[in-house]
C-alpha cells in the first residue's frame, strides 16, 4: 500500500473507523454463522439422506457423541431438560464449529482493522499474525478439551457423589460448558497478539506491557475463575501457566518490533 494510502487512513474520522469496524464484524459474524451451519448440519451420508429411507445424521450429531464419549464421566447420564434442548445444543455446537473454521477470517479482518495502511515492507506481518492467531486459538481450544474439561467434569462429579446425589446432568449444561471453555480459552490465548499490533502502531510500548504484567495476570486469573465451572483453583493454575509464557513471548516480540522500527 502506498504512502498516499497511509496518509488517507490517518485522516479517517472516528465515525469512519466505527463504520469500518462494524463492517468487519459483520463479515466475521456472517462467516461464523454460514460456515457453522453449512458444516455442522451437512449429512454424514449424502446418499442415505436423499434415498427412500431419508436417514439424516448431521456432522454435529457425530461431534456430540464424541464429546459424550470423551468427556462425560463414567456413571454419569445426560438428560434433555426440555423438548427444545437438543435443537438449542445443535445450534450452539454449530457456532463452535463456525468459530473454529472461521478463525483465519476472524484473524484477517481484525488484522486489517488494526493495520489498514500497511506499507509493502509491513505486509509480511499479516501472514505471521494470522498464523499466530490461528495457532494460539487452536492451542487454547485443544488444551481446554484435552486437559481442562476432563479435570473439571471429574471434580464436579466428585461434588455430586460426595453429596449423595445421582450424577444426572442436563445435556444443555454439558454442551454449554464445553463450548464456552473451548471458545473462551482460545480467544483469551490469542488476544496477546493484538498487543504486538498496538506496539507496532506506537499505541503501546514494550516497557508499558512489561510493567503492567501483574495487572494483566490478575485480570486473567479472574477471567479464568469466571470461565471455568471448576470450584477449585486447579483449572485456573493449569490455564495460567501457558498464558504467562505467551505473554512473556509477546513482551519479547514487542521489544524486537521497537528495535526494528528504531533502525528504520
Amino acid at each position: 500500500m502506498s504512502g498516499k494510502s497511509r496518509n488517507h487512513e490517518k485522516k479517517m474520522t472516528f465515525l469512519e473507523h466505527t463504520v469500518e469496524l462494524l463492517s468487519r464484524l459483520r463479515i466475521i459474524v456472517l462467516s461464523v454463522v454460514l460456515l457453522g451451519f453449512l458444516v455442522a448440519f451437512w449429512p454424514t451420508d449424502v446418499v442415505k439422506t436423499f434415498s427412500a429411507s431419508l436417514e439424516y445424521t448431521p456432522i454435529v450429531a457425530l461431534l456430540m457423541n464424541k464429546m459424550k464419549r470423551d468427556l462425560l464421566p463414567k456413571g454419569a447420564m445426560l438428560i434433555a431438560g426440555s423438548i427444545m434442548d437438543t435443537a438449542h445444543i445443535y445450534l450452539t455446537m454449530s457456532m463452535l464449529v463456525g468459530v473454529i473454521l472461521s478463525s483465519p477470517i476472524i484473524a484477517y479482518e481484525l488484522y486489517k482493522f488494526f493495520n489498514p495502511a500497511l506499507l509493502p515492507s509491513e505486509r509480511k506481518w499479516a501472514s505471521r499474525f494470522v498464523a499466530s492467531f490461528i495457532g494460539l486459538m487452536i492451542f487454547g481450544a485443544s488444551l481446554s478439551y484435552k486437559v481442562i474439561l476432563p479435570i473439571t467434569f471429574r471434580i464436579l462429579m466428585w461434588f455430586v457423589r460426595s453429596a449423595g446425589a445421582e450424577p444426572i446432568f442436563h445435556v444443555s449444561d454439558f454442551v454449554n460448558i464445553i463450548v464456552t471453555l473451548m471458545i473462551g480459552v482460545g480467544l483469551i490465548y490469542s488476544s496477546p497478539i493484538f498487543v504486538v499490533l498496538l506496539v507496532e502502531r506506537g499505541v503501546l510500548t514494550s516497557s508499558q506491557i512489561s510493567k503492567n504484567r501483574r495487572i494483566v495476570y490478575l485480570v486473567f486469573i479472574i477471567m479464568a475463575a469466571v470461565l471455568t465451572p471448576d470450584p477449585t483453583i486447579l483449572s485456573d493454575i493449569i490455564l495460567f501457566a501457558p498464558f504467562a509464557i505467551i505473554y512473556e513471548a509477546v513482551i519479547y516480540a514487542s521489544k524486537r518490533v521497537e528495535k526494528r522500527k528504531a533502525l528504520q
